[in-house]
């Protein structure tokens, strides 16, 4: 890692070691979630009070009401766009870790890799930045490191096959602590949670031509290959076949995927690095780091980020199974809105995908159903997928993916947003990743929004 960010970092841990009375306030996707159980669990270690707050976003709203609530503050996952109203309403007080765009603003309290020229939408998440200041606190605190590969697969980090950068850094301090794994294998989603058949039918990243969004052609495929579906009463699922059936499979999938044109990038994205915590149940979700991301997601996305904050630090028992159940509602509104949208159609502009997810959909899942799309079949994967949902104060949020084959072409849709809040001008607040950004925008300039988009995103794939 750059030398000057773990020089900032060891300044913020120490500042951090003098103080107590926190309020720790992060995002609640499974990066804030990670993020913020992280550095909660340093505090504790320290023995230094503090209480944990998860908001969707950092409205100008949302900052009023903190103002007062604590001696100190720690923002994690967001922050770094708005440095200049926290230095006026929360003063000196208060220490930021992100890893999106961050302006023109200098705090001294202020750590973000791209300051570093390191790359925080694919090198590291806002989790890896809690890491190396709970790292800075305390060496014992290297343990954490698997918490913040659970926050980089979760932030999509691994997209090109694996994590790389300063991730890789991390993966090896959690391999020397004894609470990883890596390993090359099949990276499809669900490898310990899905039964076969979901296995291929819900593939996404890759789209798997014939076998994504098709359950008759799963079963056929699988059957071909001679692979029983069932152990006794209970489904297998990837992990619990036998290796000699592992690799079948798996060469199985690139000759298929060969056969139909797919191009070598995509199929090369098959196979990759696989991240275990070795101290989880074998059988749990938890045992593998996309799928811990995703319940940790399921928590965030129907307000009970706290259940997922528990489970980060240690709770395998009730808040362990309320995860669960939240995990198992998550895929059912999921699954309902892919159906939802599949009857509807989306609506297309020259260079992006749209739709208006109404009441049908929930704000806080709409962009993680706009991303499923392209393994649905509804969309094509040449266009980014754009979805409006109309926020309790009137205003609108647009939620945007992409694909990797349009990250290679030069797609960003965090800078994208970013130059859009300046554009639209007042009560727009936007950003995020190359692959997965979000803007807020008055509902009266939506028109304006969709033109001033399709021009950007033309602007940059041209």
């Amino acid at each position: 890692m750059d030398k000057e960010f773990l020089q900032k970092a060891k300044e913020i841990a120490q500042e951090i070691k003098k103080r107590d009375n926190f309020l720790v306030v992060t995002n609640h996707d499974a990066d804030g979630i990670s993020s913020g159980a992280i550095i909660a669990t340093a505090l504790s270690r320290l023995g230094k009070k503090f209480e944990t707050i998860v908001l969707k976003q950092l409205y100008s709203e949302e900052i009023d009401k903190l103002v007062g609530k604590s001696e100190n503050y720690i923002f994690i996952d967001f922050g770094s766009g708005q440095l200049s109203e926290l230095k006026e309403k929360i003063r000196e007080n208060f220490f930021v870790l992100d890893h999106h765009q961050p302006p023109a603003v200098e705090w001294r309290f202020h750590l973000n890799p791209l300051l570093f020229g390191v790359d925080g939408g694919l090198e590291i998440s806002a989790a890896g930045v809690a890491y190396f200041v709970a790292k800075s606190i305390d060496e014992k605190n290297t343990d954490l490191a698997a918490l913040a590969v659970v926050g980089a697969v979760g932030d999509m980090q691994d997209y090109g096959g694996k994590l790389v950068g300063a991730n890789q850094e991390i993966i090896s301090d959690a391999i020397a602590a004894g609470v990883l794994s890596k390993k090359t294998g099949l990276r499809l989603y669900g490898r310990i949670s899905r039964p076969l058949v979901q296995f291929l039918q819900f593939s996404s990243s890759p789209i798997i031509p014939m076998l994504t969004a098709n359950e008759q052609n799963c079963h056929k495929f699988l059957a071909e290959l001679g692979i029983e579906l069932k152990h006794g009463e209970h489904w297998k699922s990837f992990e619990g076949l036998a290796k000699q059936e592992q690799e079948k499979l798996t060469s199985a999938l690139i000759v298929h995927m060969h056969k139909f044109g797919v191009s070598e990038w995509k199929i090369q994205s098959l196979i990759g690095e696989v991240y275990s915590l070795v101290k989880e149940n074998k059988k749990s979700p938890l045992f593998d780091a996309k799928e811990y991301g995703t319940i940790l997601n399921s928590c965030g996305r129907h307000s009970q980020s706290n259940v997922g904050l528990a489970v980060c630090m240690g709770d395998r028992e009730e808040n362990y199974l309320a995860a669960m159940a939240l995990l198992a509602e998550h895929r059912r509104q999921l699954r309902e809105g892919i159906e939802c949208l599949s009857q509807k159609g989306v609506e297309e502009k020259e260079f992006f995908y749209f739709f208006d997810g109404e009441s049908k959909i929930k704000d806080s899942i709409i962009g993680i159903v706009a991303g499923m799309l392209y393994g649905s079949g509804t969309i094509q994967p040449t266009k980014p997928i754009i979805a409006l949902v109309e926020n309790p104060d009137g205003s609108l949020k647009a939620s945007g993916r992409a694909t990797a084959d349009l990250i290679r072409k030069g797609l960003n849709l965090g800078k994208i947003f970013k130059e859009m809040q300046a554009e639209l001008g007042e009560g727009t607040e936007g950003g995020g990743h190359k692959i997965a950004a979000g803007i807020k925008f008055p509902k009266e300039k939506k028109a304006e929004f969709l033109a001033l988009l399709d021009k950007k995103i033309k602007a940059q794939l041209s």
